[in-house]
């Protein structure tokens, strides 16, 4: 099983609890097979610095097939230190049976020291077509993970917020903050753990600050801008785009166009109104926060949107359907159809700067999703690695599968989502 999961070296490397020993895990390698059925990689891995591993240190070495998102893991060699120094020497053998014809693949180091990396490697990549590899001396370099990383700006002061496995780490100036969940009514609350004064209300891409007792303004990602309002429709084909001080309706193939100061808007119970936008005629702009699909692509959007044109009228769907993804937690309640393990935990998130985290059953993952004007997509690119049963490994596996299968998503009636697979499958959850 993976420990070793990213292209990157500001991801996470957690530990697995139950390791023991010094072994050598092959990927289908049978005892005593023929040593021409087998590929033999060695080398060593060492580091500059003048430190001293100390005696709990762990060295794992993974061989991986890295056009799998997250990697798929191929062999892998850990070796219990018990108080010896770098150089640490490895051997990797690989049944071929395992290797994919003309396929790439790299091998990774890493020390771990209580559980958490302390050192790493970059990815080595090799070619598998050889009888042997030597790859020498790697070298590794300390590891200081905030997976999940993004800057915000709270007034005057700027903040670095990530996620480790079971914690969040605030970075604010030179100091660094480690925070737990803590219940809240909304968003998601993280209080420090050693100073319940100290704390992060993260609400969707925004956040509230407190540092020993004194609140800050809202923070905000550092690069926010505000993005125009834009809605479409079909049949005729209509789009309009709205900024905080114009609106602009384009429909007719293009001989209509209305490009016009915006008034002042009127409140309605679930949305805003735009009157008297013209003089020569009758247009209003109505939008309310309902969800909307549209009629020709399925997307669905956070808005629903009602223009009435002189006798006309026209309907179609507006906002970023980002926005319905985005915002609290979402908790997995039924994987394909099946169900789901009583008291186990998946979870999706959806960051407005397109990162994806969350649980998977066992292990937490990262990656990123893509919105088209048609399509959804999700590519992990690292979990942790951690052991659990194995009914619960077996879902983890699902899981992973049909999220990089996802294509489309709705959000039912009752506020689900429901991320669909190009297989038919589907993964509904809730907010949490």
């Amino acid at each position: 099983m993976s420990l070793i999961r990213r292209t990157t070296l500001m991801f996470l490397v957690p530990c697995l609890a139950f390791i023991v020993g010094a072994q050598a895990v092959f990927a289908g390698a049978p005892e005593g097979g023929d040593e021409t059925s087998s590929l033999h990689i060695t080398g060593a891995l060492s580091y500059r610095a003048r430190i001293a591993l100390p005696p709990d240190a762990l060295a794992i070495v993974e061989l991986s097939d890295p056009t799998v998102p997250g990697g798929r893991l191929v062999a892998e060699q850990r070796i219990a230190l018990d108080g010896r120094q770098v150089p640490i020497p490895f051997a990797l053998v690989v049944e071929r049976a395992a290797l994919i014809p003309d396929q790439s693949y790299s091998v990774r180091g890493a020390v771990l020291s209580g559980g958490l990396a302390a050192w790493i490697t970059d990815e080595v990549p090799l070619d598998p077509s050889v009888e042997s590899l030597d790859l020498g001396t790697i070298m590794m370099s300390p590891y200081e993970p905030i997976p999940f990383a993004s800057e915000l700006v709270c007034g005057d002061q700027r903040i670095r917020v990530g996620f480790l496995e079971d914690r969040m780490r605030l970075q604010v100036g030179d100091r660094t903050f480690d925070l737990r969940q803590a219940v809240s009514g909304s968003g998601a609350r993280y209080v420090a753990l050693a100073d319940p004064t100290t704390s992060f209300w993260g609400k969707g891409d925004r956040g509230m600050l407190e540092i020993a007792g004194t609140a800050y303004p809202e923070c905000i990602p550092v690069e926010t801008t505000t993005a125009p309002f834009r809605a479409t429709g079909n049949e005729p084909f209509w789009s309009l785009e709205l900024t905080d001080k114009r609106v602009e309706l384009n429909t007719d193939m293009g001989e209509t166009r209305i490009n016009v100061a915006l008034t002042e808007q009127e409140l309605l119970e679930d949305g805003r109104r735009y009157r008297n936008l013209i003089e020569d005629g009758d247009l209003v702009v109505s939008i309310f926060d309902r969800p909307c699909v549209d009629t020709m692509s399925g997307m669905p959007h956070p808005a629903t949107v009602e223009i009435q044109l002189d006798d006309r009228k026209l309907a179609g769907c507006g906002g970023d359907p980002a926005a319905l993804l985005q915002g609290p937690e979402w908790v997995v309640e039924d994987i394909g159809g099946g169900g789901i393990i009583d008291r186990s935990r998946v979870t999706l998130n959806f960051g407005a700067d397109g990162r994806l985290w969350g649980r998977a059953s066992c292990n937490t993952y990262q990656g990123e999703y893509t919105l088209t004007g048609e399509t959804l997509t999700l590519a992990l690119s690292a979990t942790t690695m951690m052991a659990c049963a194995p009914a619960l490994m077996d879902q983890e596996r699902n899981v992973f599968d049909l999220l990089a299968r996802i294509r489309a998503f709705e959000v039912d009636p009752t506020g689900a989502l429901i991320l669909k697979a190009d297989d038919g499958r589907t993964l509904l959850a809730r907010r949490g």
